[in-house]
Parts: structure tokens; sequence; C-alpha cells
């Protein structure tokens, strides 16, 4: 048994439907019905002004009129957080009714802020680096060996020919799990808003943890990509999805 250890959430674009100038023809059938053809396929920087109307004033029904499918490997402690997102997502995740968990789990990157702040706060959580190495040695050292057991139970379940849908439930939330997630761009600027930190740039302020916070950077990358004119106007309008 060889366990692989990661630091990561790693999120790849499959595929990509639609645009800014799809949001920009989905609001122009309201005032120019078939009209509005015309614009499905015309990109222009000159739908700014649209767009960040539409933004600014939450009319977020033509920024639905889009999808983007990602590939993610993450553990099982993100997909909790990240499978409360239901509305315009759809999740396709491996399963361990029907094959075998591979052996990788999640250790924290030596610069993850982990240590609770003076007045540390639930509601709004804050943490700072660990400077001292031996706690987090100690820390990593203490998860491996759980990880390590953990896999060995669950093998040894797998091999009594029980039920795979039970010989999992040993396993940590830090075992890895690979997941399709699809959704639309107003679907995706509501995650981006609450789960990422930008105490600048928001209205309202989020605190997410640390591991989905790296997914949803990767995202915003993405999306930013993809949807230049309606990412610009999103940001403008303190990050809060329309």
């Amino acid at each position: 048994m060889d366990l692989k250890f990661k630091s990561t959430v790693d999120v790849t674009q499959v595929q990509l439907m639609g645009g800014d100038h799809m949001v920009v023809a989905a609001a122009k059938v309201a005032t120019t019905g078939t009209d509005a053809m015309a614009f499905a396929n015309v990109t222009s920087d000159d739908n700014f002004g649209l767009i960040n109307y539409l933004m600014k004033h939450r009319h977020g029904t033509p920024f639905e009129h889009g999808a983007v499918t990602f590939f993610v490997h993450a553990p099982i402690f993100v997909w909790r957080e990240w499978h409360r997102h239901r509305i315009g997502f759809s999740y396709n995740e491996e399963s361990g009714r029907y094959k075998q968990l591979e052996p990788c789990f999640y250790l924290p990157d030596r610069e993850r802020p982990m240590m609770k702040v003076d007045g540390w706060k639930p509601g709004r959580p804050k943490f700072v680096r660990c400077e001292d190495d031996r706690t987090f040695q100690v820390l990593c050292d203490g998860l491996k060996r759980s990880y390590t057991e953990a896999y060995r139970i669950y093998e040894e379940n797998l091999f009594l020919n029980v039920d795979p849908g039970l010989a999992r439930d040993c396993l940590p939330v830090g075992v890895y799990s690979g997941c399709w997630v699809t959704c639309n761009p107003r679907s995706l600027m509501a995650f981006l808003s609450l789960r990422t930190c930008e105490p600048e740039a928001a209205k309202f302020v989020s605190y997410p943890l640390w591991e989905i916070e790296l997914a949803a950077r990767a995202c915003e990358k993405i999306f930013a990509e993809a949807y230049p004119l309606t990412y610009r106007a999103w940001q403008e309008n303190g990050r809060v999805a329309p």
C-alpha cells in the first residue's frame, strides 16, 4: 500500500458554452424579440455597458445562458462545502460503492494559515501561518498515521467481500475524490463570492476554508478568461452575484 499525499485542489476546465455575447443576447430578447438572434454570435467591448447595467441592478437570468464544466480532484471535506452550492450546479462524483477509492490524501501546504488569531471567532475565522516547524510536523505526522491506518482497514474490509459502500466508512474526510462540476455563470459568481476572501473588493466579505478557496481561485481564473466583460462588471459591483 503506497499512499499519495497532496496539498493541492486540482481544477481543470473541460468544456465551455457561451460567453459575454450570450448575456447580451439573452437580455436583448426582452426588447427586440427574434432580432436578439443577431447578438448571439457577436462579441464586442461595447457590450460592457449593458452587462454592467444588468449586474448593477441584479437582473440575473441573462447570466444563466452559458455553462462551464470543470473536473475537480479535491478532498471530501472540500466537497462537503462545494455541494452546498445546489442552484445552477450539476455534479457527478466518483463512487466508493462502485470502485476502490485511491489512497490519495490531503496534507496542508507549509504556507497554509492554520493558527487561530487572538480573539478568534467561528463566524469570522481568521488564521495565520504556523511559525513553529515542530507544531506543523506533529500535525502532518498525525494525519499520515491516521490515513495509513484508515486505508489499511479499508483494504481489509474490501477483502472481506462486504458491500464497498460499507467498507469505505472508515476513511477520513482527507481522502481525495474526483468530480465533474457544471454550472452557469450566475451560479459561479455566487460560488466565488462566498468562497473567496476579498476584503478590499467585496461588498460582503467572506472567510472561506483555505482549501475551497484554492478551488475557487482556479475557477475564477477560468471565468475571467471566458467571460471578461461579465467578470469586470462583477468585480466593479462588489463581487455580488446578480
